[in-house]
């Protein structure tokens, strides 16, 4: 019997190849679908405080952009006179962006497709087996502790934020940061931003990708800076001081928090 695995075509594979006039009211569809997932149940906490902290004309980093879930509320928040940079090294999601800027006119984003880091380079991104799936959310470039099976590796470019900014004279209000694990690399990269400018920092980490050590490293070192940590917790803003990885990352007790706020 034939194998036609390899000739099978995904349902973005077909979308991506009608024409925008087909393509447009779709996409529209399942972009506010993923949003509305983000907001009513995935991380409720996150996106009140993005519609409680992003401001029109604000400059958004949006620092691992997936599929524009985030980007739909940076975009709602900032407005027209506002400004956007979206982070995606994965090349398929990367263009995928860049099809939704252009089916929607969206001016006042710019999709890079840099994997923000330390420094400025090439690195290897690894893109987990996610159910035959050609993305994945938790596709990384550091050594990550999960165990993972990786279905695709691809070279990237890699760039500081300090640089980036520098180089194209653009200093961000906010930063959301979703890096799988490369946290600490992305604000040591950003440091001369971090003290300088200040944006607020809406961002993931979670010990089970790089461990607590690494966890409690980023905050001492963001705290180091003068910024003033808090962690979500549901609908909750708490205290940093109150976090404790043991407790509040722990997947058997029902509580998992792995999104800080740093102001």
């Amino acid at each position: 019997m034939q194998n036609d695995t390899a000739d099978t075509i995904s349902a973005d594979e077909v979308l991506q190849a009608l024409p925008d006039i087909f393509a447009k009211p779709v996409e529209k569809i399942k972009l506010q679908h993923r949003a509305e997932k983000y907001q009513l149940k995935e991380d409720r906490g996150g996106i009140s405080y993005i519609r409680r902290s992003v401001n029109e004309g604000d400059i958004v980093f949006d620092i691992g952009a997936h599929k524009a879930g985030y980007l739909y509320f940076f975009l709602e928040q900032c407005g027209p006179k506002g400004k956007i940079v979206a982070f995606e090294p994965q090349s398929v999601l990367y263009k995928y962006l860049c099809r939704l800027k252009k089916l929607f006119s969206w001016n006042q984003v710019t999709v890079e497709s840099y994997a923000v880091s330390k420094k400025s380079g090439n690195a290897l991104l690894c893109i987990p087996y996610n159910s035959g799936r050609n993305s994945s959310p938790c596709a990384t470039i550091i050594e990550s502790l999960m165990d993972f099976q990786f279905q695709l590796k691809e070279k990237v470019s890699t760039i500081s934020l300090d640089e980036y900014c520098f180089t194209h004279n653009i200093y961000p209000d906010f930063l959301k940061v979703d890096v799988e694990g490369n946290e600490l690399s992305v604000f040591k990269g950003a440091k001369q931003l971090l003290q300088s400018h200040k944006p607020k920092i809406l961002f993931e980490s979670e010990a089970r990708f790089v461990g607590a050590a690494t966890v409690n490293e980023i905050i001492r070192f963001l705290t180091d800076l003068g910024y003033k940590g808090s962690f979500i917790q549901g609908t909750h803003i708490l205290p940093i001081e109150e976090f404790d990885i043991d407790h509040h990352q722990n997947l058997a007790s029902g509580i998992y928090c792995n999104n800080f706020i740093f102001e």
